[in-house]
């Protein structure tokens, strides 16, 4: 059974709660849960600043290697490609210049269960020393204009993750590759 545990904190999911479930442990489903409402934030802030963001499918500037994922995504990522065999990744395409689970077009072979830091990529995200900052590509007009509720915010989602993970199970983080998950 949910239930709301504490307001999360100004900035990142406005009138939105932590949730905790009861007697879930090990499972995937707060995970989510937690996906899910970043999703509904991302979406939310993007229809709002449309004009001001450039990504798109096939823009792959922020597909960087080397990224790693918290235990709870690489194994909401490994339970999705179990049943997604068509899902190869081209990563030798790209070398070690780009993610590998960049497919060839562009796109992201992994996209229904991509990581939260590729799901908030691009959109204004407050640091944890404070500095607002976004994908160069995104807000040419900058950022000083932003309402506050159209930013995420880098602690609250990092410390939203981290609880997550450490009720699935927690661990060391893993590499985002194939091999690494």
């Amino acid at each position: 059974m949910l239930r709301p545990r504490r307001q999360s904190a100004p900035g990142i999911l406005p009138a939105q709660r932590v949730w905790q479930t009861g007697g879930m442990s090990g499972s995937l489903h707060e995970y989510e849960l937690l996906r899910a409402k970043v999703d509904a934030k991302v979406a939310e802030i993007t229809a709002r600043q449309a004009a001001q963001l450039a990504c798109d499918r096939g823009c792959h500037a922020c597909c960087a290697p080397g990224l790693t994922v918290a235990a709870v995504e690489a194994a909401a990522i490994a339970a999705w490609r179990a049943t997604h065999p068509e899902a190869v990744v081209a990563g030798a395409r790209w070398g070690a210049t780009r993610c590998a689970f960049l497919a060839a077009d562009g796109a992201c072979a992994i996209y229904p269960v991509r990581p939260l830091v590729c799901r908030t990529q691009g959109l204004p995200i407050a640091l944890n020393d404070g500095q607002l900052t976004a994908c160069t590509l995104n807000f040419r007009d900058g950022l000083t204009a932003l309402p506050a509720g159209d930013r995420l915010d880098q602690k609250t989602l990092s410390t939203l993750l981290f609880v997550v993970d450490q009720r699935f199970g927690g661990g060391a983080r893993r590499p985002l590759t194939p091999d690494g998950l």
